[in-house]
């Protein structure tokens, strides 16, 4: 298991110019042709960590993925796995595994062939005989095995009498023959004692001998998860892993992801762009936009604590509510009639924005039916959704500002009976405000 520290990352692509600008002024249009898609990445995962990297889609989180794997090249700075700068090193001597959106598995091997494929490459890389991968979780243990996923191992057992090229070929010629008459050096038994013990744990065992096309799509994900997993690598790289299975089975995979995780103490780097995948799946989130890390933090910190605007819409379902308003020192905000007195641990952070207007953020679970009061928004139903255990309420600010007409969400108890075309107010719990910065976006922090 290992660290990983990237250190000032940059990536840009250069886009291909017209070539009648080309000819008439190269050098410039070069210049004004380069893509910036990454910029200034600093990002530290710790030994262990189970790091998200979310956003929306185009915001760079899949190219920083393959910079660490080593698919793409960096245009600027250091990328270090362990102790190791990895920069100029070729995908497989980084010693990583990476599980891919689509899958990536060899549609002619079975899944036992497919599970195995990575052992085998590395033990002929390597040259090693009698010799298979060490898991570090004791539940994939085995009795002889030695860990060979980087040029620095460790021979174990003696060498076979054969050439290391014949015992390959009669390893291949005979792999679909019966099992007595099938040719198994010492280390292609301990590797099947690893395929085997993967597949147990993943509840795979049974489909060992089916093909690719065979499988369903969670049965699928399952074998890729497995492949990266029997390598037994120092880092796991998953780019949005779930994103072909449906609701259910994104749910149940999703679980079964972070429990191997917890069991194998891989460190993991896996992106998504659904936030929920997010908060439920990584010890710490880093939020991504337009190709710069907006925030790193814990799920609970990013929920009730944002840096930003951006991270305080992107996380939360439903999206927080923003509404402008008119700050009177010392702890006054308005947007005539509604006027609402916050906590005395605004009071330091608001003195600077007395009679200027900012934002006031408030999640829709923190919005509630309440009595007509000037400290209630009065709004208009508009979208009723039931959802049984939470109604959602779609509704319109009646008191908005011309210039600002607005429509909110609120998520409100199941037992209040509300139609679309009411008239309600709605209550603001005041310990769950937000204030931003209107110009910056930046979140402006509570001072006790």
């Amino acid at each position: 298991m290992a660290q990983v520290v990237l250190e000032t990352i940059y990536k840009s692509f250069q886009k291909k110019a017209k070539e009648s600008e080309s000819a008439a002024v190269p050098e410039q249009t070069s210049l004004r042709q380069s893509a910036a898609v990454l910029r200034n990445i600093n990002l530290t995962v710790n030994d262990r960590e189970f790091m998200v990297l979310v956003g929306p889609s185009g915001c760079g989180k899949s190219t920083l993925l393959r910079l660490i794997a080593g698919l793409e090249d960096l245009t600027g700075g250091n990328i270090y796995i362990g102790d190791r700068l990895v920069n100029d090193l070729p995908p497989k001597d980084r010693d990583i595994a990476m599980v891919f959106q689509n899958y990536a598995l060899y549609p002619h091997m079975t899944v036992y062939d497919n599970l195995a494929f990575g052992l085998r490459r590395a033990s002929r890389k390597y040259g090693v005989q009698g010799a298979g991968y060490k898991v570090q979780d004791t539940e994939f243990k085995t009795p002889n095995s030695v860990r060979v996923a980087s040029p620095n191992f460790e021979l174990q057992t003696p060498n076979s009498k054969l050439p290391l090229w014949l015992e390959n070929l009669l390893i291949e010629t005979t792999r679909k023959l019966p099992k007595g008459l099938r040719y198994q050096p010492q280390r292609e038994k301990e590797i099947d004692q690893q395929v085997r013990s993967i597949a147990q744990i993943l509840q795979i065992d049974g489909l060992l001998d089916r093909l690719p096309k065979q499988l369903s799509g969670g049965q699928k994900q399952r074998v890729a998860l497995g492949r990266a997993m029997a390598r037994d690598p120092q880092v796991f790289l998953m780019d949005e892993p779930l994103s072909n299975l449906d609701a259910k089975l994104r749910a149940e995979t999703r679980s079964q992801i972070v429990k191997l995780q917890r069991q194998l103490g891989t460190t993991t780097i896996y992106v998504t762009h659904d936030q929920t995948e997010a908060m439920t799946m990584g010890d710490r989130i880093a939020v991504m936009n337009a190709g710069q890390i907006q925030q790193i933090a814990s799920p609970l910190e990013l929920y009730n604590h944002p840096a930003n605007r951006f991270v305080a819409e992107f996380i939360g379902s439903p999206p927080m509510n923003f509404l402008p308003i008119q700050v009177k020192a010392p702890l006054l905000i308005s947007q005539d009639p509604f006027r609402l007195t916050l906590p005395a641990v605004w009071e330091a952070a608001l003195k600077r924005y007395d009679g200027q207007e900012i934002l006031l953020g408030i999640r829709p679970e923190h919005l509630s039916v309440g009595m007509p009061a000037p400290k209630n928004l009065q709004v208009r139903v508009e979208l009723v959704e039931a959802l049984g255990s939470e109604t959602y309420l779609t509704v319109r600010w009646l008191d908005a500002p011309t210039k600002h007409p607005m429509s909110l969400q609120a998520r409100i108890e199941p037992d209040h009976s509300v139609q679309v075309g009411d008239d309600v107010w709605l209550a603001i719990a005041q310990d769950k405000i937000h204030l931003f910065d209107p110009s910056t976006g930046l979140a402006i922090a509570q001072k006790p």
